[in-house]
């Protein structure tokens, strides 16, 4: 509860201090920021990962459409991993620039899509791990 003193300043509590809203564009930092560390990994994958993808692609491609499927469903978790962390950047940054609802709906209907296309896939995963 804010109090005056007797000079009439408003004078607040150290969590009233806190809870108010941040300064120097933190949320942009954060945002822009986690989405560096998400490229960052995600280039460090692809730099490393590129000769095993390859030859394992063409291992693929001289088999049968399963075997396609079998070799390439870690590869989509993967993509289905970073289009969802790609959906929830976008709806934080659709929060914080302070877009209309509509568009926070859209981007939510589209995570939830993508995330049970991801269950599928590890299930996929599982399924031939298991067989």
């Amino acid at each position: 509860m804010a109090t005056y003193d007797e000079a009439h300043h408003l004078v607040l509590s150290g969590d009233e201090a806190r809870g108010g809203v941040t300064g120097h564009n933190v949320r942009y930092v954060l945002a822009f920021g986690m989405t560096g560390v998400i490229a960052a990994f995600a280039a460090i994958a692809i730099y490393f990962g590129f000769d095993a993808l390859h030859a394992r692609a063409s291992a693929a491609f001289a088999y049968s459409p399963s075997e396609i499927l079998r070799a390439f469903a870690p590869y989509a978790a993967i993509a289905l991993f970073a289009a969802i962390g790609t959906g929830l950047l976008l709806g934080l940054w659709n929060m914080v620039s302070g877009h209309g609802e509509d568009s926070s709906q859209r981007l939510m209907r589209i995570r939830v899509v993508t995330q049970f296309v991801l269950i599928c896939v590890i299930m996929a995963i599982f399924a031939r791990v298991a067989g």
